[in-house]
Order: structure tokens, then C-alpha cells, then sequence
């Protein structure tokens, strides 16, 4: 892992990276991290060259002396050992050499761990996807997105990020719009998973889930056009049952209604049209009157401004 306060997943490197190759400026960023990562390993070469040369040097006689040749020449190919990795043997010399980059596609996982190193305590950041585990520093991490499906462009030795891109959502599963409580129960069962990768996946198929049943939340303020509606009266039209995440009505032809909660609590009631066209619900002594229409196979109730799209819940 290579710090940097540089903007992470470069838009400009992307094109570049997409076609497997990494771009000049991201060469030189990677030279000069590398340079700075290098440091221990020089420092340690110099070190023990140092030592090497105080065993070698000729003293009076002593106890031991016998052995510090031998010490002395061991700490010397040590020293040769990390200066040669330290110049041009290094996993990050090499990618930047060959210039390949390496695509990593998945749902994205984000987690941290305490480390201690002697006295001191850190913070650890890692991205996982796919199975594979991906150690970042803190820019990275927050810049990441928490949840989804993303494909990572990394540099196949150092394993190093140099891009991220955001995939499409993946398609539901078959009926989940349909039956939106049951898709959302399945999902949280399998982010409990004990398998990263699983708990990921389900994480991204919750988000993908919300953003699908997003616009009949939001796109409701305004009535459709009267051509657009069902063609039957509103109280024939609203006949069925009828979801939105996790919540859902029921609208039956003699007039009552029953709601279901997260959790399977039900709250029963009755309903009506009233002259003014609104539709009254009356449930647990509160009454209520709402702006409501069907179209497009979506009932809509509006008030104020804003309201909730519900979708009709698939029979049989």
C-alpha cells in the first residue's frame, strides 16, 4: 500500500487503463511513490553494509574473531540482496516496466482493522472485491464507493489500485420488484453471511433493489395526463394488492383494506372514494384522504406535494 493524496481513480487514465495500460502521468505518480517506498529498503542496505565493514575491519585479537569474517561477509550479501530489490527488483519496478494493468471485477467491500507496531497504533484500509483483498490508504478508501459493483484496475505483481470504475447494477433476481419484501428479507439474510464476497454481493443487490424502486418514490408529485390513467374508475382500478419495498395494500371489492408492515404487522381498515374523487382510508380510528391514481400499473396517492408509487404485486 502506497499513500498518496492524489485523486485516486483518475477519470482522464481511465480510457487508457480500460485498454490495459497504464498512462505517463500514472507512471511518473507510481516512480515517485515507489521511490518513497523504497526507503526501508536502502536504509536496511546501508545498514548493513556499515556493519559488514566494522566486521571486517581488522582489530587486536579477540575471542571471536574467528567468526566476524564470516559475519562480516554475510551482512555484505544481505546488503547486495536489498539494494539490488531496492533498484530494480521490486514488484513495483517491474509493473511499471511492463506498464500492464489488470482488471478485478466485483461487488466492492470496504472494511478497517487497529494494527500495532510496537507502540504505535494505526489504522489499516482495505477494498475487497471478488475474493481478493486490496490494502489502500485513506484517500482511496474514502473516495470508494461503499457499496455496488466495480471493476479495479491494478497492477498484476504490487497488486497496487490505480483506477476504479462503477459497473451497471446487476439485474434482480427474477420477481424481486414483484415481491420487493421477500427480495429485501433474502438480502439482509445474506449480507449476515460469514463469506465477504456473499455479504457484498447482497449489499449491491439491496442498492440495486432501492435505485429500481426509487422513481415511484420520487417521480409522484404530478398527475399523469388523463389518457395516460387506467381507463376504469378508481375504485375499480384499485382493486388488488399493491407494494413498495417492504409495505403493501390491499385494496378489497367490499370496500376494506389491509396494510402489511415490515415484520408482517397488518393494520386493517376501509376505503372509499369520495365526491371529490380522493381516496379515503380510515385505519385504527385515523382517517386520511389522499390524491390517487393508477397508471402504468402503478397506484400512485399523493399529498401535499409528495406521495408513494405503489406497484401492483404479481398473483398466482
Amino acid at each position: 500500500m502506497i499513500a498518496t493524496n492524489v485523486d485516486p481513480f483518475p477519470a482522464a487514465d481511465l480510457e487508457t487503463n480500460q485498454h490495459g495500460s497504464l498512462t505517463d502521468s500514472q507512471r511518473t505518480r507510481l516512480q515517485g511513490l515507489a521511490r518513497e517506498g523504497r526507503k526501508d529498503e536502502f536504509i536496511g542496505a546501508a545498514f548493513c553494509a556499515a556493519l559488514a565493514i566494522l566486521l571486517l575491519a581488522p582489530v587486536g585479537p579477540a575471542p571471536n574473531a574467528w567468526a566476524r569474517p564470516l559475519a562480516g561477509a554475510g551482512l555484505m550479501v544481505v546488503a547486495f540482496l536489498l539494494l539490488r530489490v531496492a533498484i530494480n527488483g521490486d514488484s513495483m519496478t517491474q509493473d511499471m516496466r511492463s506498464g500492464r494493468v489488470q482488471t478485478i471485477d466485483g461487488a466492492i467491500g470496504k472494511r478497517s482493522e487497529d494494527s500495532d507496531v510496537g507502540r504505535t497504533r494505526r489504522l489499516l484500509y482495505y477494498l475487497d472485491v471478488a475474493g481478493q483483498s486490496f490494502e489502500v490508504d485513506s484517500t482511496t478508501y474514502r473516495a470508494a464507493p461503499d457499496v455496488g459493483i466495480v471493476r479495479l484496475y491494478v497492477l498484476p505483481r504490487s497488486h497496487v489500485i490505480v483506477n476504479l470504475e462503477r459497473m451497471p447494477d446487476r439485474p434482480l433476481p427474477a420477481g424481486a420488484l414483484a415481491s420487493p419484501a421477500e427480495a429485501i428479507r433474502a438480502a439482509i439474510t445474506s449480507m449476515r453471511s460469514h463469506d465477504p464476497v456473499q455479504a457484498a454481493e447482497a449489499r449491491a443487490e439491496l442498492a440495486s433493489l432501492e435505485t429500481a424502486m426509487a422513481p415511484e418514490a420520487s417521480s409522484v408529485a404530478t398527475p399523469p395526463a388523463a389518457d395516460q390513467r387506467d381507463p376504469r374508475p378508481l375504485a375499480e382500478a384499485i382493486i388488488g394488492t399493491w407494494q413498495t419495498g417492504p409495505i403493501s395494500m390491499a385494496f378489497l371489492p367490499d370496500r376494506t383494506m389491509v396494510m402489511t408492515l415490515p415484520g408482517g404487522r397488518q393494520l386493517r381498515g376501509l376505503w372509499s372514494i369520495g365526491p371529490d374523487g380522493r381516496l379515503h382510508m380510515s385505519t385504527e380510528g385515523r382517517d386520511r384522504a389522499t390524491d390517487a391514481w393508477v397508471a402504468g400499473g402503478m397506484l400512485t396517492m399523493s399529498e401535499n406535494g409528495q406521495g408513494t408509487a405503489y406497484r401492483r404485486a404479481a398473483t398466482g
